[in-house]
C-alpha cells in the first residue's frame, strides 16, 4: 500500500533538505512526519498572513525535533490578497483569494524564503500531483486542490512536492493517528482564512467604510423592478436564498450589473451557459496561447464543479473563449477560475472568468 511505502526510510535522503509548509493542520503535519520517516532533513515554515499564526505548527515541529521558522507576510498578503478580494467584490465580481495567494504568496514568497534557508524544495499538504513537470489532479477527487493551485508560476513547480497527493483524506487521518500526530482529528480550516465564517458582509463594510453597501434595484431580465438590494457585493451568481422578493417561481441571481447597480434575477434555466470568456492566462502544457486555439479539452468553472468537455477559442494574447461542447454550465461566475485540464487530469492552463 502507498501508506507503507511512504514510511520507508532511505539513507540517501539524509542530505536532502526540504522545507515543509506548516499550517498546524493534519495534512501538513502528516507530510512532515512522512518526510522525517523517509530520512529527509526537514524544517517547518509557517506564514503569518493576518492575525495570530496557528500554534500547532510550532508544536508539531517540536514533537519532531525540527526547526520551525515564521515568515511574516502580513503586509504583502494585505496588498496582494485582501485588497484584491475587496476590489473584486467592489467591482461586482466574486473573487478567488486562494488562487491569488498561492501564486504570489504561498508558492512565491514562501518558496523564496525556504530556498534562502537552504531548502531544495517546499513540501505541502495539498491533495495534488506533479506529473511530468505539470500540475495534475490528486487521487482524492473529493479534494481537488489543483483548481486553487493553477495560477502558480510554472517555473516554481520544480521546487514543489506534494507527498500526500496520491492519498485520500480518510487515509491521511488514519495514518496521522497511527503516527501519533497530535492534530490527527483537527477540523479542516475555512477557505477564506481572513474572514470569520458568516461575517463577509461586516468585513467588506469595514474595509470600504460602508461604501460597498450602496443600495440598488433587483430586476428581472425584462428590467421590471422586483425589490431592492443592499449592495452588489452581498450577492453571487446562482444565489436563491436571501433575495427578499416574492415570486410564484424560484428566482436566482443571473447577473450583477455594476454599471447600473442592479441585481438581475431569472430562472434556473437562465443560469445555464454554453460559453464563457476568461483572461489572466497561466500556461502549463503549452508555451504560447496560440496553441490553445481550437483545442478540445476539459474545464472547471468553479472548485466543486465537474470536468466539462469544451473547445477553446483564442480571442487575444491574454483572453480566451471557452465553448462547452456537451452540456451547459450552471452559474458561470466572473472572478472565479476557469481551469483547463487534459482527460487524465493534467492542467493545461488557468484563467479568471470575466463573463
Amino acid at each position: 500500500m502507498v501508506i507503507f511505502m511512504n514510511l520507508e526510510f532511505n539513507k540517501e535522503n539524509e542530505n536532502k533538505v526540504i522545507a515543509v509548509a506548516m499550517s498546524g493542520g493534519v495534512d501538513s503535519s502528516t507530510v512532515a512526519y512522512l518526510l522525517k520517516k523517509q530520512g529527509y532533513k526537514i524544517f517547518g515554515v509557517t506564514m503569518k498572513t493576518c492575525g495570530e499564526e496557528d500554534k500547532d505548527a510550532k508544536r508539531i515541529c517540536d514533537d519532531l525535533g525540527i526547526d520551525h521558522y515564521l515568515l511574516d507576510v502580513t503586509e504583502d498578503f494585505g496588498k496582494e490578497v485582501i485588497d484584491y478580494f475587496v476590489d473584486e467584490y467592489s467591482s461586482g465580481r466574486t473573487p478567488n483569494p486562494c488562487m491569488v495567494c498561492n501564486r504570489k504568496i504561498k508558492f512565491g514568497k514562501l518558496i523564496e524564503f525556504a530556498k534562502e534557508l537552504g531548502a531544495e524544495a517546499l513540501a505541502t499538504g495539498h491533495y495534488a500531483n506533479i506529473i511530468d513537470g505539470t500540475l495534475a489532479i490528486g487521487d482524492d477527487m473529493n479534494k481537488d486542490q489543483v483548481y486553487f493551485l493553477s495560477q502558480i508560476k510554472k517555473e516554481n513547480l520544480k521546487y514543489i512536492i506534494f507527498p500526500i497527493g496520491k492519498m485520500e483524506k480518510p487515509a491521511v487521518r488514519e495514518l496521522a493517528k497511527d503516527l501519533g500526530v497530535r492534530v490527527y482529528a483537527k477540523k479542516d480550516s475555512q477557505e477564506i482564512c481572513f474572514v470569520e465564517d458568516g461575517k463577509l458582509k461586516e468585513f467588506l463594510m469595514e474595509k470600504t467604510g460602508g461604501k460597498i453597501g450602496k443600495p440598488g434595484q433587483i430586476v428581472n431580465l425584462k428590467g421590471k423592478v422586483l425589490g431592492k438590494h443592499n449592495g452588489l457585493a452581498f450577492y453571487t451568481i446562482g444565489q436563491r436564498k436571501g433575495l427578499g422578493i416574492a415570486s410564484a417561481n424560484p428566482l436566482y441571481v443571473i447577473e450583477l450589473d455594476r454599471k447600473n447597480n442592479r441585481v438581475i434575477v431569472g430562472s434556473n434555466e437562465d443560469l445555464m451557459k454554453n460559453t464563457l470568456i476568461a483572461n489572466q492566462l497561466n500556461l502549463f502544457l503549452v508555451e504560447d496561447v496560440k496553441e490553445l486555439d481550437g483545442m478540445d479539452c476539459f474545464v472547471k468553472a468553479r472548485s466543486r464543479d465537474k470536468l466539462h468537455p469544451c473547445k477553446v477559442k483564442v480571442v487575444d494574447k491574454d483572453t480566451i473563449e471557452i465553448l462547452f461542447t456537451e452540456d451547459n454550465v450552471r452559474a458561470v461566475t466572473p472572478g472565479q477560475g476557469a481551469v483547463l485540464y487534459t482527460e487524465d487530469g493534467k492542467v493545461i492552463a488557468s484563467s479568471f472568468i470575466i463573463k
